[in-house]
């Protein structure tokens, strides 16, 4: 009983003495299920593909708490009671994977482009929420820390023949079409608000879905994390009624922007953004070829001629080392991190674009007409290389041989460009990661490759057209349509859908998505779906399908 009565005061000791110095809880941990691969790894590549899927990037600790970062059971039993409206009996019932598949979070049985001399991943958790048990060198404090990485968005379905999703084998590197980070912010934030002050309700659950849980780390969720996480959840209801400040995207599109603005206290405390442009999540197949980074071609390495041809003779290590330092500075908005921690995992961002240069996206899975590629080819090579660069003369799996690096203005929603001004860019110039990256407001969009386009849907930077069928026919482009959880048409090659009669996609009664669906609406601010029209003004309608068929390939 002496030894109990010890423990406890010395738990109470340790936590008071972290809060009175200032720093509440500085632990810090790194992804469990990366550190169980790390034994397996044969190359740099391997480490690059696994720390694509589950590394955290430094962004476990309880500083990312207060951005990005959750408490995991304590937000799996927050949301697992909001789903049994607060049935505590019934929560041991809830599915946790179909739980986070809602939100567009993989739960597969398997990656379909692992590779086959790498040991196995745990899968047991979410694809794209990293965990790890955080905890300190002398103190007993303990507390399980989750948070966003790479494959929460760029990792998709896989897809058979006719366009169906196969949620149970995934693709690292394709774009997830249907993470909704917002929907998931908003049920966190529900869940918490409900749930939070009823600590014995919030505790007895995590025992209950989460039985190996330490006394150390129940005693610090119960004294520490809980009553900070509370505090919190009262003020955010207080200042701006929801978890973040601005919006986190819609189904397959972020908000990148406005976390990095949030992330360098460019939103006034207290002040909640009313206007959002997203970015529509893209393949990253080719994508180091690039000379700059986002849509809108913000960061760039110093001294980068942004628009400079890229060539295979270009991709030495001096380009990827580049490159991989401005990746790593993708981590401070997505994962909350301080650029000191993102300067820290520039390695880690090295071994992911060492193993991005031999990344290949799945093959087109559905039929391609093979006696319109040739057309399809020579269409793209006069109508598309110019921007989106040159590709050999493959007709099986055609490779890039040259990027143009294209920047300019096609006609496009500019709102996200406009919102990316100078302050941004001054602001980011201005800190650590000044001698990394040159950020500058371009006042235009950047041209990406098209490797992967078939499975990139919805098209354009805001992901505004459903297919590149309506893409290729402006005057036919719909007004509505629906993203989540979608299945693919492969004729069209895009969200599948049918024509509704008033100007709008829509999924037949028969679809039942496999995560949560949105309605985009283009005449919403920043989904504008005008643009890009002058390419296809003169083409045929044999040389718009041929160019389809041709897309597949890519």
């Amino acid at each position: 009983m002496k030894r109990i009565a010890f423990a406890v005061l010395l738990l109470l000791c340790g936590i008071a003495a972290l809060l009175l110095v200032g720093k509440p809880f500085d632990l810090r941990t790194s992804s469990t299920a990366l550190a169980s691969l790390e034994p397996a790894f044969q190359s740099e590549r391997d480490r690059g593909i696994a720390t694509f899927g589950f590394g955290d990037f430094g962004a476990l600790s309880t500083d990312t708490l207060k951005t990005s970062a959750v408490p995991w059971k304590l937000a799996v039993s927050a949301l697992a009671l909001q789903q049994t409206h607060g049935d505590l009996n019934a929560v041991g019932e809830v599915d946790i994977s179909a739980l986070f598949r809602t939100f567009g979070f993989h739960s597969p049985g398997k990656i379909a482009n692992w590779p086959s001399g790498l040991s196995e991943p745990d899968l047991s958790k979410p694809v794209g929420l990293n965990t790890g048990l955080a905890s300190h060198d002398f103190l007993p404090t303990a507390v399980t820390i989750a948070n966003t990485g790479c494959a929460a968005c760029h990792a998709s379905v896989t897809y058979t023949a006719d366009g169906t999703p196969d949620t149970e084998r995934i693709w690292l590197g394709m774009p997830n079409s249907s993470i909704n980070l917002e929907a998931y912010a908003s049920a966190l934030f529900s869940a918490f608000k409900t749930y939070g002050d009823d600590s014995g309700l919030l505790l007895e659950t995590v025992q209950q879905l989460f039985p190996e849980t330490t006394w150390q780390e129940r005693q610090t969720l119960r004294i520490a994390i809980l009553p900070l996480l509370q505090k919190e959840i009262v003020e955010r209801q207080k200042t701006f009624g929801r978890l973040l400040p601005f919006s986190a995207g819609l189904p397959g599109a972020t908000n990148g922007l406005d976390a990095l603005k949030n992330q360098l206290d460019l939103i006034p405390d207290g002040a909640t953004v009313e206007k959002s442009a997203f970015n529509s999540i893209p393949d990253l197949g080719e994508r180091h070829w690039r000379r700059s980074f986002l849509n809108s071609a913000v960061y760039a390495p110093p001294g980068s001629d942004l628009q400079s041809e890229t060539r295979p003779e270009d991709l030495d290590n001096k380009h990827l080392q580049e490159m991989a330092s401005v990746i790593a500075y993708f981590t401070v908005p997505s994962m909350g991190v301080s650029g000191e921690v993102a300067e820290a995992h520039i390695e880690d961002a090295e071994a992911v674009l060492q193993w991005l240069t031999t990344y290949r996206p799945q093959p087109f899975p559905g039929q391609i007409d093979r006696t319109q590629l040739q057309l399809g080819q020579s269409v793209y090579a006069a109508k598309c290389s110019r921007c989106h660069g040159v590709y050999n003369s493959s007709l099986e799996t055609p490779e890039l041989i040259s990027f143009p690096n294209w920047l300019g203005d096609v006609g496009t929603d500019r709102r996200l460009m406009e919102l990316t001004d100078e302050s941004v860019a001054e602001a980011v110039n201005a800190g650590l990661f000044g001698r990394y990256i040159s950020a500058k407001s371009t006042g235009a969009y950047a041209a990406p490759p098209l490797t992967g386009i078939w499975a990139s849907a919805p098209y354009l930077h805001n992901g505004s057209v459903p297919t590149l069928w309506h893409l290729m026919r402006p005057d036919q482009r719909p007004h509505k349509f629906v993203v989540g959880g979608h299945s693919l048409d492969m004729k069209k090659v895009g969200i599948r859908g049918q024509k509704d009669g008033n100007g709008g996609w829509m999924p037949g009664n028969e679809h039942i998505p496999w995560s949560l669906a949105a309605e985009i609406d283009v005449s919403t601010y920043g989904l504008g779906a005008q643009g890009h029209e002058s390419e296809f003004k003169n083409l045929t309608e044999d040389q718009k399908d041929a160019l389809l068929e041709y897309l597949k390939l890519l």
